[in-house]
């Protein structure tokens, strides 16, 4: 069950607070007003577990009970939104509007509505009032801006667009939106210096990757372009897929690109950028999802609005909404990749792994890439095949040159991983070092090489020193604790290891392997009734095949059941 902070939840406690204090007491309105705090309390519970379907039906049923609080209207209009019934969302905002003409939602609700519609002046209506609610404003200012570019009213959309309220990122991505503006215009210079400002502050990197493609192509020089997009795929291994790869590959093939967007694609791609770079990554799920559903609105069809809504969607345990956003792109898709992956993931945390390999051995087979190898070599990982994921992740590092390896190391540790699991110490260690050569702090495998050193009864004083750096670092980690505790019992010495294997096991209560190491210290240490109570627990909690094989010779003749090396 999942807690957030949300737009709603922040004026649950007021509203509350104002049915309750104004409720009448004749037993005449007692059912009615019943009736409404019970849809109200409903509704919060609700929300309170992300069932956005609930959360709209219980607060648009109590609005409809009490029209004249338009606090309960926002919140009953931001449920039909968040669930996806645009339809109730317009009458909602309908009657809000009627009620307050300055209410912020129910404006930019309607207004873009409006504007989706290509109805310029009555967008122009509700959109260009002034709100003291920020979110509003910057979800408003974005969209009235391309509906002055619709009205040809450049000058007064260069001004909204410049003059973007809220957070500095704003003041930046305003510039964005010049720049399209002015590239539409054919006025190179000016989209040149805007875009500038937009790449020199970082936001935005793909669209602005794309605009700057434009700018090039727009002058004729595709050389350029696919000089700038090469650079960001080289420099960006997810870049492989989506739009940027589909740009590049159809330059370099001699394709013409169509660089003219409409007014209503752009507004699109506007509420879509901030959503997780601004909203998600400042923990407001709420106005992220509103401005992907707003961009859905305006542009049903532009596939990132509808990967990134669904993503969000699957934070907020809404799976199966985000399935139907996935399986709704078809193989055309800049983000069909994404897509399917996606899918996978769903399937593998609903236990339908065959299903999950299916899709991902097909999407790997007709969109062959870095992304879509390692996905394959990761799904047979986590389901300990190691054996069949050793290709895909040999695959995966001998694609990757030394800068991209610099980059991102976690093929090359999960293959290091992989080959001690079979049994390939040599190769794993090779692996292991070579890590720690780029990232000499990197705690994972820290932590693995040195409790495998340990293990082994190797490089036993470079191991203690790799995962007591790994404790410092990670300090509430059990696993790394466990380490510890588990070179201590190695080297007989047994009253340190139980202090640490302890406290493992207070950070990881569940974690078969460390309660079996638990158990194992008590049994040296002569507790040998507690270590085969921690024996017993440890098969409670899914230990592997290979450790449940052991555990249970120990609880039938103790630690000299089993020999050294199987321990």
């Amino acid at each position: 069950m999942k807690r957030r902070q949300s737009t709603i939840s922040l004026i649950l406690s007021v509203l509350v607070a104002c049915s309750i204090l104004t409720a009448p007491a004749s037993a005449e309105t007692i059912p009615e007003e019943a009736d409404l705090y019970g849809e109200y309390l409903a509704g919060s519970y609700a929300n309170y577990i992300d069932d956005a379907q609930s959360r709209f039906s219980y607060f648009s049923r109590a609005y409809e009970r009490k029209q004249d609080d338009t606090r309960l209207g926002r919140l009953a209009l931001v449920s039909a939104l968040q669930a996806g019934e645009d339809q109730a969302a317009r009458k909602i905002a309908s009657k809000l509007y009627s009620a307050d003409k300055t209410e912020s939602m129910a404006r930019a609700t309607l207004g873009i509505e409006a504007f989706a519609k290509g109805r310029a002046n009555r967008a122009e209506k509700y959109l260009n009032a002034s709100t003291s609610d920020l979110t509003a404003s910057i979800l408003m200012s974005l969209v009235r801006g391309w509906n002055e570019v619709d009205q040809g009213k450049f000058d007064q959309a260069r001004e909204t667009f410049t003059l973007i309220g809220g957070h500095r990122y704003f003041k930046k991505f305003g510039q964005l939106q010049v720049a399209k503006l002015e590239l539409a215009q054919e006025n190179f210079e000016p989209a040149d210096e805007a875009l500038k400002i937009v790449e020199e502050a970082g936001i935005s990197n793909v669209e602005a990757v794309l605009t700057r493609a434009q700018w090039h192509i727009a002058q004729g020089d595709r050389e350029a372009a696919i000089a700038g997009l090469q650079a960001f795929a080289n420099d960006n291994i997810a870049a492989v897929a989506g739009p940027t790869a589909s740009m590049l590959a159809d330059l370099q093939a001699g394709k013409d690109i169509d660089i003219n967007l409409s007014v209503r694609q752009q507004a699109a791609r506007a509420l879509t950028d901030p959503a997780f770079p601004f909203f998600v990554a400042n923990r407001s799920n709420d106005g992220g999802e509103l401005f992907l559903r707003f961009a859905r609105q305006i542009d049903p069809d532009y596939g990132k609005s509808k990967i990134w809504l669904g993503s969000l969607l699957e934070d907020t345990e809404r799976k199966d909404e985000a399935l139907e956003l996935y399986n709704s792109f078809d193989q055309s898709s800049d983000y069909v990749v994404s897509a399917k992956l996606s899918i996978a993931n769903i399937y593998f945390t609903r236990d339908k792994d065959d299903e999950a390999i299916e899709i991902l051995e097909k999407v790997a087979d007709q969109h062959p890439s870095f992304i879509t190898r390692e996905a394959l070599g990761r799904a047979r990982f986590f389901r300990e095949n190691y054996e069949e994921a050793l290709p895909f992740y040999n695959a995966v590092v001998e694609s990757m040159t030394e800068e991209d390896i610099k980059k991102n190391i976690e093929p090359l540790r999960l293959r290091g991983i992989i080959y001690e699991r079979i049994g390939q110490w040599d190769k794993a260690e090779a692996d292991f070092k070579r890590v720690l050569d780029i990232e000499p702090d990197n705690v994972d495998t820290l932590n693995y090489l040195g409790y495998t050193w340990v293990d082994r009864g190797e490089n036993l004083t470079e191991a203690f020193d790799m995962i007591r750096k790994a404790v410092e670092k990670e300090p509430t980690s059990g696993a790394i604790v466990d380490s510890l505790g588990w070179a201590h019992y190695k080297l007989g010495q047994y009253k340190e290891a139980k202090e640490k294997l302890e406290e493992a096991v207070v950070l990881s209560p569940s974690s078969a392997t460390i309660i079996d190491h638990l158990g194992d210290v008590y049994w040296k240490l002569g507790r040998k009734r507690e270590a085969g109570y921690q024996w017993e627990r440890a098969l409670e909690f899914d230990p592997t095949d290979a450790e449940r094989a052991t555990i249970q010779l120990k609880l039938k003749g103790g630690l000299e059941a089993v020999s050294n090396t199987v321990q």
